[in-house]
């Protein structure tokens, strides 16, 4: 190994994520003092408090973090204390995994049993998902891979704010990005050293989120189906018998989680005759939080105790019911919400910082296709996500917490590929007599080609195929729907509309010429309402201003905005059953001056 690499891997590497891990340590005992402090008890955490202040007023921006006055209250860390104050013993059966009580009640005890302990363990396994991560992007890439994506999560704000909360979130992210690097070295290196470590770092992540099996299940899939792939230098006897090896640590790897799972589950099949009670006792929450009464006519009202149902049916009944909807929304829930939502913490930086990140990473993510280490990641990951993706659109369900592990591969992916491209840069520009395209062969470039088509294809089905469909299901079985502007919205809005405009939380396009039409499908000759969330463009016209409201030509209802600056006007109009044609519609609107449309809902009556 060169000199330099050796350097950088056991010195200048392991200095700068140091470097990383303090400036981390700064930022988030910066936010928890201004947000939850000052703090009299402990002693050691009040005379931090002027020292970081100090420190934080000099290195960081300034951030101000609003004050909390009762912390804790209103969510999970509330009964996260509690849980850790009762609990006796590491696997007694209970609502909720034992790893983070447990390890909450290591920070209760090193600050006197104040509340703020759970803040302090969260913190504290934010810090170790740096060194995670840093790991991770060395072992895909390079240690820069590994200490860039470290850095980036490190000065996020959006993973500052809630690494004080004192939420179990912080120590699943450091358990599912630990799995995948050790699961990733597992499959480069069967020892029986890795199959133990793969197995340990498995099995405490379980105990955190039982659901994480979504995530070991597809490297334990991978492994055994690649076992037998011959190498170069193998024969076929070889082959087969590097398999069986490979088979054996790898149930030595299953073995080691089951050891540390299973007296967990046994003890709640004993206690409560589920001994998946950790994830089934919480769906009764989802049901009441979806208010849903054909869910609840399905499963028995929310609170039934004859009535259980498990996670496992709660899911398979969303396919059961509404299956398009449903797969809309597990795609979205994998591939596209977890997406969304990260990025904004790194534009506080620098603006544009997170959109360039960001593209970054969809380019490793697919590049990752092309490399088996990263297909091992991918399968990984996005099984990681399935359970996210079936409560997503519960309220609630969509924090950025509960996806902050996924935040890891992203960043690993976008300096991953950073790195290929610097170093395929190197070998054709500096090193002018490699030849880096010198065993790309035809299949290799038709099975890209392949693989890119069948990415645009599965990209356009799910934004203008896919929101038709689900529109087309609900008001087949009788349910509103709601055509709403955004990125989805390209077979509903079919003339005459400008581009996306977001005004604070709302997204709207304007009608760019006097007559504009929506694209809608009525399924059935019945009456429907609609209502339309619209305003004047200028608000000077409002009074003044009317939008002749019409369906496939015939009138319906000429609609007088007006103008409310706190609120974006609602207006009412019915279609009648008689000029109903089954099938789809073009609902016309009919203006002198500009307006601009939020959404329209649709109600069969």
């Amino acid at each position: 190994m060169p000199v330099p690499s050796l350097r950088w891997r056991t010195l200048i590497a392991p200095t700068l994520l140091i470097c990383i891990l303090l400036y981390a340590a700064l930022l988030r005992m910066d936010a928890l003092f201004q947000s939850y402090g000052p703090y009299e008890q402990p002693q050691w955490l009040a005379a931090m408090q002027p020292s970081v202040g100090a420190a934080a007023s000099t290195l960081t921006p300034g951030w101000r973090w609003r004050h909390v006055d009762t912390p804790y209250v209103g969510g999970d860390p509330i009964n996260y204390l509690k849980f850790a104050r009762e609990m006796r013993h590491f696997y007694a059966a209970h609502v909720r995994e034992p790893m983070f009580p447990a390890l909450t009640r290591i920070g209760l005890l090193l600050t006197g049993d104040a509340d703020v302990g759970v803040s302090i363990t969260s913190i504290f396994f934010a810090l170790l998902t740096l060194v995670a991560t840093y790991k991770l992007g060395a072992l895909m890439g390079s240690p820069i891979v590994g200490l860039a994506a470290a850095a980036m999560l490190a000065i996020d704000t959006s993973a500052v704010y809630w690494a004080i909360g004192g939420w179990r979130d912080e120590l699943f992210a450091f358990f599912a990005v630990s799995c995948a690097w050790a699961w990733v070295r597992f499959a480069r290196d069967s020892t029986r050293a890795n199959a133990i470590l793969a197995g340990a770092l498995s099995g405490g992540a379980c105990l955190t989120r039982i659901t994480t099996l979504a995530l070991i299940a597809p490297a334990v899939i991978w492994v055994l189906a690649t076992s037998n792939a011959p190498l170069r230098t193998d024969g076929e006897y070889s082959a087969r018998r590097r398999g069986a090896d490979i088979r054996t640590r790898l149930a030595l790897a299953v073995g080691v989680m089951a050891i540390l799972v299973a007296p967990f589950l046994i003890n709640c099949a004993i206690a409560t005759g589920d001994p998946f009670y950790a994830i089934n006792n919480h769906i009764d929450f989802y049901l009441k939080r979806e208010a849903s009464a054909d869910v609840s006519r399905r499963h028995g009202a929310a609170g039934e105790a004859d009535a259980p149902i498990s996670a496992v049916s709660y899911s398979l009944s969303k396919f059961e019911s509404r299956p398009i909807a449903a797969l809309d929304n597990a795609v979205r829930g994998v591939f596209v919400y977890p997406f969304d939502n990260k990025w904004v913490g790194l534009d506080e930086w620098y603006a544009g910082l997170g959109t360039a990140l960001a593209g970054l990473a969809i380019a490793g993510l697919v590049g990752w296709l092309w490399s088996p280490d990263g297909r091992l990641l991918l399968c990984m990951f996005f099984g990681a996500l399935v359970p996210f993706s079936m409560t997503w659109t519960v309220l609630g369900g969509a924090e950025w917490r509960l996806t902050l592990f996924a935040y890891a591969f992203y960043l690993v992916a976008a300096f991953w590929v950073v790195d290929k491209a610097v170093r395929f840069a190197r070998a054709t520009i500096i090193a002018r007599d490699a030849r880096p395209w010198e065993y790309v062969t035809r299949r290799d470039i038709v099975r890209a080609v392949a693989i890119v088509l069948a990415l645009v294809m599965i990209t356009g089905v799910c934004v203008v195929a896919a929101p038709y469909a689900v529109a087309r299901e609900a008001l087949t079985y009788g349910e509103p729907v709601t055509i709403t502007a955004g990125p989805r919205d390209r077979w509903f809005f079919a003339d005459g509309w400008s581009k996306l405009v977001v005004e604070g939380n709302v997204t709207t396009r304007f009608a760019a010429k006097p007559a504009a039409s929506l694209r809608i499908f009525l399924p059935e000759a019945r009456a429907y309402g609609l209502t339309l969330r619209m305003n004047p463009v200028a608000p000077s016209t409002a009074s003044r201003q009317s939008v002749e409201l019409s369906l496939n030509g015939t009138h319906l209802e000429d609609l007088t905005l007006s103008w409310n600056p706190e609120r974006m006007g609602q207006y009412e109009a019915t279609i009648p059953a008689g000029i109903v044609t089954p099938g789809v519609q073009h609902l016309g609107l009919r203006s002198d001056s500009a307006f601009k449309l939020w959404y329209v809902r649709i109600v069969p009556q």
